[in-house]
């Protein structure tokens, strides 16, 4: 029983952010007060939402490489990470067309865009990577800590989540200097700057932790729900998806204050904003799912393919990696 245990803790801390994940048993049954004890999260279910059952059309599913995971769009194209195959994929944003494959380091989990540089999380080399978007070319690698996975940009520096190292490094965008490593939670997963501060889900300790993005100072730590991956700011709040929790919540950026926890699908992963919506990858069905930022809402479900993982949108489009099936799909935005 003690090795099942065991067994079943280090699959579930092993799962990278937005991969595909065992699914758990069913959470507690709540009690007399609706709740499930003492400093449970109350759930708003998200009503309302179509359920496109279909596909989405093969003009609008791209093959990339094996195990895309990280996806971005840098203004004229889309770039993929391919976790298994050591590569990062850049497409053509208004037809999908692939525009070149360019080795990176082992694992590449995430991407982040400079303005003029594409940086990416190498997992099992402990480095981050910099190419030229113009061709791929490869600027340097840069040392990091132990299991970069999360990346983001906030105008200066770039921020890398070290799941492994339960910190963040800090990096100089231009010259890929090392500025500062700052602890954070457990297993730290992904990033998002508020135009003040850095949020980093960690989802070893139900928890995100507040930076300031001048120094990487930690302003607080705020309890989430089971297992946070995916986050996102909509320019008001910072959203954070649940992985094993099923729920996406809304923070309050000033306090980090609970404004909302919504129900949504199982495997609730990666995050992106595209108008007045929030859009969702949920891994444990093969769907996105999109939401109204008013009130949490589902607007729609819709199909993709296997395990999606992470999400960007490009004005028109939310591409969405599929872990399972090797390839990118696009899906028209309202």
């Amino acid at each position: 029983m003690l090795a099942l245990a065991v067994a079943l803790l280090v699959r579930r801390w092993a799962v990278q952010p937005g991969a595909p994940a065992a699914r758990r048993p069913t959470p507690a049954t709540p009690g007399p007060d609706g709740g499930a004890g003492a400093g449970a999260i109350r759930l708003t279910p998200s009503p309302g939402g179509a359920e496109d059952s279909t596909a989405p059309p093969e003009e609008d599913s791209f093959p990339v490489g094996r195990g895309p995971q990280g996806v971005l769009f840098d203004g004229s194209n889309v770039w993929v990470a391919n976790q298994f195959s050591n590569t990062v994929t850049k497409l053509r944003a208004s037809d999908g067309e692939t525009l070149g494959t360019f080795p990176v380091g082992r694992r590449p989990l995430d991407l982040a865009f400079d303005g003029t540089s594409i940086w990416v999380t190498n997992n099992r080399t402990n480095q981050v990577t910099r190419l030229r978007a113009e061709d791929g070319a490869v600027l340097g690698t840069i040392p990091v800590g132990a299991a970069p996975a999360g990346l983001a940009y906030d105008g200066v520096m770039l921020w890398v989540a070290n799941r492994s190292g339960g910190d963040v490094t800090r990096l100089r965008a231009s010259d890929g200097a090392v500025l500062g490593t700052t602890a954070v939670g457990s297993n730290p997963s992904s990033l998002v700057f508020d135009g003040a501060n850095v949020w980093v889900t960690n989802s070893g300790s139900n928890d995100v932790t507040k930076l300031r993005a001048g120094d990487g100072t930690v302003l607080g730590t705020f309890p989430v729900g089971d297992g946070p991956s995916g986050i996102a700011f909509d320019g008001i709040n910072v959203w954070v998806a649940n992985f094993f929790g099923k729920s996406v919540m809304k923070l309050r950026p000033g306090d980090g204050a609970v404004l909302g926890t919504y129900v949504v699908d199982d495997g609730a992963a990666g995050l992106v904003v595209a108008g007045p919506h929030l859009w969702m990858a949920n891994t444990g069905t093969n769907r996105l799912t999109e939401l109204r930022l008013l009130d949490g809402a589902v607007v729609e479900r819709l199909r993709v393919g296997k395990s999606p993982a992470e999400v960007a949108f490009d004005g028109t489009y939310v591409w969405a990696t599929n872990a399972g099936s090797n390839t990118v799909s696009r899906r028209r935005a309202r």
